[in-house]
């Protein structure tokens, strides 16, 4: 593959493994997501694919990914954006339960269901995109039997990473296996717990700038505000949810697996009331700024409609006087009646001014008695 006078070159091989390099090379000179790229050039790729003699693609082999590695008995699999074809590979190998199996592939709401050969677990982790500054949700759906552990997911969180690095580090492939499948289950969401204090700490910086914005009159903090509650209650809801389903699923895993681990499960539940007790205290410290910014901005506009009221108030008399003089009768220095001239043919004009002059500074003197401004 090269780039000559700016248009991309690549030379396909036949090989299956050099297509995948290939494809590597081009994400990271195009800057697209591996799976973008394979749906581009699958059409050509096909022609060089031997897979594709079996009615296979490109694109639906990179679709539902099922990896498998297995150390001291134990085995691991995990599964990235899954479709019915590796859900029935699944059903067939581990004989898991058909409504378990369509539930991974729909939106689910949290649950832990027992069967008698395995566990079935269905969570949420929040993950940010920086991109858009929201918080998302990636659901994790777990499998957990004596031996083994398949996790299903989409990809968004760490789960991919930390199987790869099992595969690549002994030692640390080691740790994850040495117990038993719960133990491994533990070590895993354990450390996507420890990939959302990340997030906390960014929304504490994100709440520094919003004080400096609320106490700012010529700023409003509105939407910053707003995008932080959301933020704040999703992370609250989330948490929540998965304190919830550990609690509940920590007996089962205790049962299938033969090993003892609540005290582990109850380390996690402690990590979570410990980030949702810092999520409560952001939480409350928005309603103190959403609170403030109220306040400020109702003051802001107080003052507008105290200055735009006053000027109209001071205005009144020179108005009623100029509405009089503006009507068709006669009157006092007006056309038709013996004008005023000892001032010059602009007397009447004066007079007015200085009567409205004197009405406007007799207001004002009134109001600033008041106390009005």
């Amino acid at each position: 593959m090269r780039i000559l006078r700016g248009k991309l070159y690549i030379t396909v091989s036949k090989k299956h493994n050099s297509l995948e390099q290939q494809l590597k090379e081009t994400q990271n000179l195009l800057g697209l997501p591996g799976r973008k790229i394979i749906e581009t050039f699958a059409p050509i790729l096909n022609r060089f694919n031997p897979l594709a003699k079996n009615g296979k693609n490109m694109a639906e082999i990179d679709k539902g990914r099922i990896m498998v590695q297995e150390h001291n008995n134990i085995t691991w699999v995990n599964v990235e954006n899954p479709t019915t074809k590796e859900m029935g590979k699944l059903s067939k190998e581990y004989g898991f339960h058909p409504l378990h199996l369509e539930t991974v592939l729909l939106k689910s709401q949290p649950q832990i269901e027992r069967e008698e050969k395995y566990a079935f677990l269905v969570f949420n982790i929040p993950i940010y995109d920086s991109v858009e500054s929201k918080v998302l949700t990636d659901q994790i759906s777990v499998f957990l039997g004596k031996n083994y552990l398949v996790t299903i997911h989409n990809g968004a969180s760490s789960i991919h990473a930390q199987f790869n690095l099992c595969k690549t580090d002994a030692s640390l492939r080691e740790s994850f296996f040495k117990r038993s499948s719960g133990y491994l289950l533990y070590l895993l969401i354990s450390n996507l717990i420890k990939d959302v204090e990340p997030l906390i700490q960014t929304i504490s910086q994100e709440l520094d700038e919003v004080e400096d914005i609320v106490f700012d009159v010529a700023v409003s903090g509105v939407h910053k505000i707003s995008q932080l509650r959301q933020k704040v209650i999703r992370l609250k809801r989330i948490l929540g949810s998965l304190k919830k389903i550990l609690e509940d699923a920590t007996p089962a895993i205790n049962d299938l697996t033969s090993d003892n681990l609540s005290r582990y499960y109850g380390n996690i539940t402690k990590t979570i009331d410990k980030l949702r007790d810092n999520i409560e205290e952001a939480k409350d410290t928005i309603e103190i700024y959403k609170d403030t910014d109220y306040i400020v901005s109702s003051d802001k506009t107080n003052e507008i409609l105290a200055v735009l009221t006053i000027v109209f108030t001071l205005t009144i008399p020179a108005t009623v006087i100029g509405t009089f003089y503006g009507m068709n009768i006669i009157l006092p220095g007006g056309i038709g009646a013996d004008s005023w001239n000892f001032w010059g043919q602009y007397t009447t004009f004066f007079v007015i001014v200085g009567i409205s002059l004197i009405l406007l500074l007799s207001m004002f003197l009134y109001f600033k008695f008041k106390k009005y401004f």
